[in-house]
């Protein structure tokens, strides 16, 4: 070989091993952080929800208890409604006489 030719071979063996050297797929690695991205933010609103959906629960029960409550103060209420009223309808007891003064004798 001649020192020119192996200087040539030399000058051209990186731009064929650049030439063959795979390129990075770009589109596919936007498209994967861009799914991270969306992961991330998709598991964020959903523990979120998640947290409103049970305090959401939470003061459902307590409504729930407290119409519970309410609904039972009315009925003894009505129970009571009712015992007054049945009173009021009795016919009244007669007045007991009032007792004749004792007469002393002298």
């Amino acid at each position: 070989m001649r020192p020119e030719a192996s200087a040539l071979a030399a000058a051209a063996a990186p731009r064929s091993a650049r030439r063959f050297r795979p390129r990075r797929p770009w589109m596919l690695i936007a498209a994967c952080l861009l799914l991270v991205g969306l992961t991330v933010t998709l598991w964020g609103k959903w523990i979120e929800s998640r947290d409103r959906a049970d305090r959401l629960a939470a003061e459902l029960r307590k409504v729930y208890a407290e119409a519970e409550k309410l609904r039972t103060e009315a009925n003894a209420a009505k129970q009571r409604i009712t015992q007054l009223e049945r009173q009021l309808r009795r016919p009244p007891a007669p007045a007991p006489r009032p007792a004749a003064p004792a007469t002393e004798p002298r």
